[in-house]
């Protein structure tokens, strides 16, 4: 399974060939996930392309951030998009975890979301020398005008970059005291992830308040949630999951689409799968099928997997039935079909869960 990669709020490196004052790359991320695609900067306007990924703890803990900066800035030319990097690249089910992951999040993830592709991948992040995340761009002018941690970029920054007085030298401190700093903050996050790469889960949970604590204290609480939450899941104990899980379903439960992604995740990922919370599973299936009025397969489908897992095998197939007749695509009336025929034949066929392919 792939770990988190845990670094430290990484400057743009002085050998690097893309640098604050340089023309932006032309590249753009090769897929959108939700809003429009950006095809020319325009005059006027400010882009923040924020590299992120699903896995990674940190890009996770910043949505908020960046969230609220989309909310307070969106109307003031600046467009925020989060750029999924080092993830879809894998494989189309690695591809479509990350738009799942973005469909769960709602409104809490209101701003542009794409995915990168290796061009953007080595035309941005690896032209500047970067290779940790989050990292974000900010383009003014067609220029690039900042990079760093999003946590970073806030409000008075992106005030002065939209007035055009922004300087860059001013927000960073100089000289050795700096650097020193920023090994010592590197330092922690690194032993956190070494621990996770090592799965170290008693190191990593040693690791984790410490490393949490270079955070701003906003994104802090969200980082110790999320890995803490990663860590007991892995170490066997879905609680903290279930709980965080919970709390989002409530926050989401006029949303079809995020009850359904948090119900199939429920009931197809082996962690979850050795001590599954069914009741929780349920009560977001049907939440969605509810929501979209029994109109919509793979609702219906989500459901079904639930309800032969609780054992209940006929009304599993009677709901797996209605979903191949209410299949919005001819692929999915396929892939439903197949799930039928199995489920006729007493075997619930196993879901291709995307990390499977990284054990």
């Amino acid at each position: 399974m792939r770990t988190l990669l845990l670094l430290l709020l990484a400057a743009t490196l002085s050998a690097a060939e893309l640098k604050v004052g340089d023309i932006a790359p032309t590249t753009r991320p090769e897929a959108m996930i939700t809003g429009e695609a950006v095809q020319a900067f325009k005059k006027g306007e400010i882009y923040v392309f924020e590299c992120w990924a699903s896995w990674c703890g940190p890009c996770v803990a910043t949505i908020p951030h960046l969230n609220q900066l989309h909310q307070q800035f969106q109307k003031k030319g600046v467009v925020i998009m989060g750029v999924n990097v080092w993830e879809a690249e894998r494989n189309a089910e690695a591809a479509q975890k990350a738009r799942d992951f973005v469909n769960t999040q709602g409104a809490k993830m209101s701003y542009r979301t794409a995915l990168g592709g290796k061009a953007f991948i080595k035309d941005w992040l690896e032209a500047a020398g970067i290779d940790s995340i989050p990292h974000a761009f900010v383009i003014a002018e067609g220029k690039v005008a900042w990079i760093g941690h999003p946590a970073e970029l806030n409000d008075e920054m992106l005030g002065d970059i939209i007035t055009g007085t922004y300087a860059p030298k001013a927000n960073r401190k100089a000289g050795p005291t700096q650097d020193a700093e920023t090994e010592r903050q590197q330092a922690k996050l690194d032993k956190l992830a070494s621990a996770m790469m090592r799965k170290d889960w008693a190191a990593a949970e040693k690791a984790l308040p410490i490393a949490a604590a270079v955070l701003p204290p906003e994104e802090r609480q969200d980082l110790l949630n999320s890995v803490g939450a990663q860590i007991a899941l892995a170490r066997g104990d879905p609680t903290k999951a279930y709980a965080q899980i919970a709390k989002i379903a409530e926050e989401e439960k006029d949303d079809a689409e995020t009850q359904n992604e948090l119900a199939w995740d429920l009931v197809t990922n082996p962690l979850y799968l050795k001590k599954p919370d069914l009741a929780l599973a349920e009560r977001c299936a049907e939440r969605a099928v509810k929501l979209s009025q029994e109109k919509e397969g793979d609702k219906l489908d989500t459901l079904a997997r639930v309800r032969w897992l609780q054992g209940r095998k006929a009304d599993a197939i009677k709901l797996q039935e209605k979903a191949v007749t209410r299949a919005n695509s001819p692929d999915l009336r396929v892939a439903l079909q197949k799930t039928l025929d199995a489920l006729n034949q007493g075997i619930l066929p196993k879901a291709n869960f995307p990390e499977d392919d990284e054990k």
